[in-house]
């Protein structure tokens, strides 16, 4: 019976010693970036269909109670004394006669009844790893200079008062193990005051 290794053993051990500490680490590194990637991949979703949501919901609190164009602080697109749009017509897109467009943002709503683009202003979704921030801001996107309205939504200005136009802006921070968030992404959306549309249905005969 032997009482010792040989050479060779000792050597095939040493081998399999240094692969396993070789290995093992990069493992564990490969481990941690997956799941970086998957926690990424699960804010940037997130994200997206939050400015979803956000898109398919009324302009303004009072949208809720009418379907039409709401009175604004503007003088650009604004509704006119036979109650619709200037440059439309009557029947056109009309505007509301006694309601106009919210001038305090953030209703003090919760996210359960969130029903208009103004209750997100100022709301957040924070997890252990990421952050999304969303804010809302009345915004001037309007050229008149060729005797013409364009849009520019890369040139948007924040005027006093209350527009025809949204800024939604959504910011994701992906925090980790960093002491600082770093900014993943941001998305913005411009959201238009032009009435709510509805389907109306008549019963076949």
């Amino acid at each position: 019976m032997r009482k010792g290794i040989s050479i060779i053993e000792l050597v095939f051990t040493i081998v399999i010693i240094a692969l396993v500490f070789t290995v093992i680490p990069k493992m564990i590194f490969a481990l941690k970036k997956s799941d970086s990637f998957v926690v990424r991949q699960d804010a940037i979703l997130n994200t997206v269909s939050l400015m979803q949501m956000i898109s398919k919901l009324p302009w303004d609190e009072a949208n809720v109670k009418a379907e039409d164009i709401l009175h604004v602080d503007s003088a650009n697109f604004r509704c006119n004394a036979d109650f619709y749009r200037d440059g439309g017509f009557v029947g056109s897109r009309n505007c509301e006669n006694n309601l106009s467009a919210s001038s305090v943002f953030d209703d003090g709503e919760t996210y359960s009844s969130f029903d208009d683009v103004d209750d997100f202003n100022n709301a957040s979704l924070s997890t252990t790893l990421y952050d999304i921030n969303t804010t809302v801001t009345y915004t001037y996107c309007l050229d008149f200079a060729q005797n013409s309205s364009n849009i520019d939504l890369s040139n948007c200005g924040a005027p006093i008062g209350s527009t025809n136009l949204k800024r939604v802006h959504v910011k994701t921070s992906y925090k980790g193990n960093r002491a600082e968030p770093k900014e993943l992404m941001n998305f913005s959306y411009t959201s238009t005051n032009i009435g709510q549309f509805f389907i109306h249905k008549r019963v076949w005969q």
